[in-house]
């Protein structure tokens, strides 16, 4: 693998396991990610945020057998995941994955989020969306990654609120499957730098 991406700054990491038990095997792995994850300062800068997911192949050694392949999401945000895919490929990732997980292909989600500062000085209210435009959006969402299961289960509890019980009933199942067969999912948060504001002129 050989991508690269300029000027990285760590802000915060944080993962939840896609396989949840009392030890959890994929724990180094994830400690891995969360430490050498990072949120570049020009894209926290433009904003540029949202959920990259990658097709992990290991072979029977627990190596990566083929590059992995980013499936959904910003490409530009992707090449920080796989410039620290290259630095577990070279750490070696059979010593960071259990043995369960070998010979199999896995997704891998990273989110870059944005997080708005609360203080302001002074309040905006937030601004409601209609149904048509809210369901525009999330149909957005999916066709960006098709591969996050999130965004299903948020166009689900939409289908749900508006009476389309069975296709919330198919988006919760797709949801299941991609959730099945994720890896790991790691979000990196980035904090937006504001500054308070006024209505009193100076």
């Amino acid at each position: 693998m050989r991508r690269q991406i300029l000027s990285t700054i760590l802000v915060v990491a944080f993962s939840i396991a896609g396989f949840a038990q009392e030890s959890n095997p994929y724990s180094e792995f994830n400690k891995f990610l969360a430490k050498n994850l990072r949120y570049a300062q020009e894209f926290r800068a433009e904003k540029v945020q949202g959920p990259v997911t990658l097709l992990l192949s290991l072979d029977e050694n627990g190596d990566f057998n083929k590059e992995p392949i980013l499936v959904g999401g910003s490409e530009t945000l992707a090449q920080e995941v796989f410039r620290t895919l290259d630095l577990m490929e070279a750490k070696g990732t059979a010593s960071l994955i259990p043995e369960e997980a070998f010979g199999k292909e896995y997704l891998l989600t990273v989110q870059f989020k944005m997080v708005k500062n609360q203080n302001t000085g002074f309040y905006i209210p937030e601004r409601y969306d209609t149904e048509s435009k809210i369901l525009e959006k999330l149909n957005a969402q999916i066709q960006e990654n098709p591969y996050f299961a999130n965004f299903y289960e948020q166009r689900a509890e939409y289908f749900q609120n508006t009476g389309q019980s069975l296709l919330a009933e198919l988006d919760l199942e797709k949801a299941k499957l991609l959730r099945n067969k994720e890896l790991t999912n790691i979000v990196v948060v980035g904090y937006e730098s504001s500054h308070k504001k006024s209505l009193i002129g100076e």
